[in-house]
């Protein structure tokens, strides 16, 4: 690959790898992984989902994401319930001390939070909005889906 569409590939790559560095420092702060941390994030923000919706979401395989929701009950971070309409699915919902872990890894002391508000105080609204439809675009793009 060469030219303008390696310049954009490293870009993604440079951008998601930073981000994943600050994900990876609040995780280790509270004691988790930063996989965790994410699928507590989802679970956070998209209570009573099922396992395979939520690797879906993820992206990321079911054995992947079942391994680390099995390390998130064994920590009564995460409970497994039966679903009442479907017998064979499980529904995955937040324990308070779930929440909890969740809300202190993106607290006042996320490093995280303080590198995107510190993007607010530089980067214009309007510069931002442009940046995320942009990024939407691309993402379109990459996944196919123009």
């Amino acid at each position: 690959m060469e030219g303008i569409g390696r310049d954009i590939m490293y870009a993604i790559a440079r951008a998601q790898k930073a981000l994943y560095r600050l994900i990876r420092e609040d995780a280790a702060r509270v004691g988790i992984t930063e996989v965790q941390l994410i699928v507590l994030y989802t679970l956070l923000k998209k209570e009573h989902i099922r396992l395979h919706d939520l690797a879906e979401k993820l992206n990321l395989s079911n054995s992947n994401v079942s391994g680390t929701v099995d390390r998130l009950v064994s920590a009564g971070l995460v409970v497994r319930e039966p679903s009442k309409r479907d017998r064979r699915a499980v529904i995955l919902s937040l324990t308070e001390k779930g929440k909890e872990t969740v809300l202190a890894a993106f607290g006042e002391q996320s490093v995280l939070r303080q590198r995107l508000q510190r993007i607010q105080e530089l980067i214009s609204p309007e510069e931002i909005e442009q940046f995320l439809r942009l990024q939407e675009k691309v993402k379109t793009i990459l996944l196919g889906e123009e």
